[in-house]
């Protein structure tokens, strides 16, 4: 009788066990933190000129003037053939009282990278050999409108020279490249990053009358700032 009694009660709690659900199921979830910080990539590379590829062009530049009526010289051909970085415009004869403009067109190209989320500014000043008021003038004359993500663009003025008559400043949309300098290319703000943006121009040397004879070697630095 007891036998059949713990048979009984053990069918029943075999059937409790499999009609109730389990007191233990259950789920539990954490979390980690996975943090970094992606520093900026940024270069700037500088060509004198440059070629529709962006790469230094001809061994022999065209160097073409604007005489403004007088009698200077500007040399055709420059100083040469010229190593990349340099720019030489070669001999160079003023008038006694007109100015004398010479002009390299694609003169010079920078190549801007920036992986700033912030944006970044280009500017460019003389930073040696450059002497304000010394009977001269460089001015930088974009090609292009300057701007982020610019592709390659050359000189557009065809042999045209622009009369600059100062030796102090440069047309509008024009850029000094004298030891004050210009910003080219202002602040890009947020989301102005760039694969690559190309900054190229002519450079246009104005010398004014009677300026003084002498061998000049201006150093321009171009600087990438990120914001």
């Amino acid at each position: 009788m007891n036998g059949k009694r713990l048979l009984i009660l053990a069918a029943f709690a075999a059937l409790a066990t499999v009609a109730m659900p389990s007191a233990f199921a259950s789920t539990v979830t954490n979390t980690i933190t996975v943090k970094w910080n992606t520093q900026i990539l940024s270069s700037i590379t500088m060509v004198t000129q440059y070629s529709a590829a962006g790469a230094q062009g001809n061994a022999v530049p065209t160097i073409t003037s604007n005489l403004n009526g007088g009698a200077g010289i500007c040399t055709a051909g420059g100083g040469g053939a010229e190593a990349n970085l340099t720019a030489n415009f070669g001999n160079v004869t003023p008038d006694s009282t007109k100015f004398t403009d010479c002009m390299y067109p694609n003169g010079v190209n920078a190549a801007v990278v920036s992986s700033d989320a912030n944006g970044y500014n280009v500017a460019e000043k003389a930073t040696a050999g450059y002497v304000t008021g010394s009977g001269y003038l460089l001015c930088l004359l974009p090609n292009g409108v300057y701007a982020n993500n610019l592709a390659v663009t050359q000189s557009a003025r065809a042999g045209v020279v622009p009369s600059i008559v100062s030796t102090a400043v440069c047309p509008g949309g024009d850029f000094l490249m004298d030891t004050t300098g210009a910003t080219i290319l202002p602040n890009t703000g947020a989301g102005g990053t760039t694969a690559l943006t190309n900054l190229g121009g002519d450079i246009e040397l104005v010398l004014g009358p009677n300026a003084p004879s002498g061998a000049i070697t201006a150093t321009i630095t171009y600087t990438l700032t990120n914001n």
